[in-house]
C-alpha cells in the first residue's frame, strides 16, 4: 500500500557539526606539518640555492621549496587581499583582519579531511616551545592569531584599528612584536606565521609545537510526515494473518525460456519431490493463500503499523523507518508518523 507525499509534508533542515582534532610536530604523516617561507627574487631563480623543508613520515615523503612556499602564500592571501573576493569568503571580516607578510614566515598546514568544510572560528589552540619558551598561540575567530599571554594587549591592538602604537609595542622588547603573531585561513586550513621574533621558529628541529581545533561539517536533518486518514490503509500484508500462515507467492515457469518469470521461480527454495542428498525439482508454481484467520473478519480488527517505507519515483525501497511500539491505526482520526533522518 503505497501514498505519494505532498512536497508540504517535506522539510530540509541544514545544520553544522564539529568534530576536536589534536596533533602535534610528529603527525606529519597524518596532514599536520609545518614548513618555512622565506621571500626573494624570482630572477635567475635557482632551486640548488633554496631552503628546502623535507616532509618524511611513514606514510608521507615530500619536499617544500621556501622561495616559491612565500611567494604563494603572498598571492594568494596577502598580496592586495581586499581586492581578491574569492579568497576572503568565510575568513571574517576585513577591518576586523590585520594581515603583514614579512620576509619570513611559518606555515602549519592542515589536510582537508582533519578540518571539513573549515575550521571553526575561534577553536584554534597552538601550544608551541620555541628556543625553550612555550606560547600559547589563538584565534579571534575573525582570522587574527593572538598569544594568550597577550591578549589584553591584543585586544587593545584589534581595537584601535591594528595601530602600531596601542598594544603590541608595548611588549615587544621582551616577546619580539608581542601579541600579534600572524593569521588563519579557516577555508583553507592554513595557519601563517607572519611574526618575525619570537614565533619565527616555529616547527624548527627541536622546537615542538601540539595544535588542537574543531572542523566544522553541515549536516542535513530530512523530516517526512505521513498522514494515514481515517480508514485509510485498514488492510494488511502480514503472513500471520493467513489461514495456517499459509501465505505464498504464484510464479508460473513456461518452456519458451523469453521472460523473467521463466527463471526467477528458480529462486525459491527446492519443491516437494527433494532427493536424500538434499536436491529436488523446483516447484513451478507456487499458490497463494485463499483464506483469512478469523480475527480478521471481525468488526474490532484494525492493522498495527510497525514500520513505514519511504520509495523514490521508480519503485526503489531508501529508508526504513521503524517504530518503537506497533501504532494501531485509528477508523475515527487521522494518524500522522514522523520520519526524520541526518544525512
Amino acid at each position: 500500500m503505497f501514498k505519494n507525499l505532498d512536497t508540504k509534508d517535506v522539510s530540509i533542515r541544514p545544520f553544522q557539526v564539529n568534530k576536536n582534532f589534536t596533533h602535534n610536530n610528529n603527525d606529519s604523516g597524518s596532514g599536520v606539518f609545518a614548513i618555512k617561507a622565506i621571500s626573494g627574487s624570482f630572477r635567475n631563480y635557482d632551486s640548488g640555492s633554496d631552503t628546502v623543508v623535507n616532509i618524511v613520515s611513514s606514510s608521507l615523503s615530500s619536499s617544500y621549496f621556501a622561495l616559491p612556499t612565500w611567494h604563494t602564500t603572498n598571492n594568494s592571501f596577502y598580496r592586495d587581499f581586499s581586492s581578491k573576493p574569492s579568497l576572503l569568503a568565510g575568513s571574517g571580516i576585513i577591518s576586523k583582519q590585520n594581515r603583514e607578510l614579512n620576509g619570513t614566515a611559518r606555515i602549519i598546514s592542515v589536510a582537508k579531511n582533519l578540518y571539513g568544510e573549515r575550521i571553526k572560528p575561534g577553536s584554534i589552540n597552538l601550544s608551541a616551545t620555541i628556543d625553550g619558551i612555550t606560547f600559547d598561540i589563538r584565534d579571534d575567530e575573525d582570522g587574527n592569531l593572538y598569544d594568550n599571554a597577550h591578549s589584553a594587549s591584543f585586544a587593545a591592538f584589534k581595537s584601535s584599528s591594528f595601530d602600531r602604537s596601542q598594544g603590541v609595542s608595548s611588549v615587544a622588547a621582551t616577546r619580539g612584536s608581542g601579541s600579534e603573531v600572524g593569521n588563519v585561513f579557516y577555508d583553507q586550513g592554513l595557519l601563517v606565521i607572519t611574526d618575525t621574533g619570537s614565533y619565527s621558529n616555529l616547527g624548527d628541529q627541536g622546537n615542538p609545537y601540539t595544535l588542537k581545533h574543531q572542523a566544522t561539517r553541515t549536516i542535513y536533518e530530512y523530516e517526512f510526515r505521513m498522514t494515514a486518514n481515517a480508514n485509510e490503509f485498514n488492510r494488511t500484508t502480514n503472513i500471520s494473518t493467513t489461514k495456517e500462515r499459509s501465505g505464498s507467492v504464484r510464479i508460473d515457469s513456461t518452456a519458451s525460456g523469453s521472460g523473467l518469470n521463466d527463471f526467477i521461480y528458480q529462486l525459491f527454495p527446492l519443491g516437494d519431490q527433494p532427493t536424500g542428498q538434499g536436491t529436488g525439482s523446483f516447484s513451478a508454481q507456487y499458490t497463494p493463500a485463499s483464506q483469512s484467520e478469523s480475527f480478521v473478519t471481525s468488526s474490532d480488527f484494525y492493522p498495527y503499523v510497525t514500520q513505514v517505507g519511504l520509495y523514490d519515483d521508480f519503485g526503489q525501497l531508501l529508508v526504513i523507518g521503524k517504530l518503537g511500539k506497533p501504532i494501531k491505526l485509528s477508523t475515527q482520526l487521522d494518524t500522522t508518523f514522523v520520519v526524520r533522518f541526518d544525512v
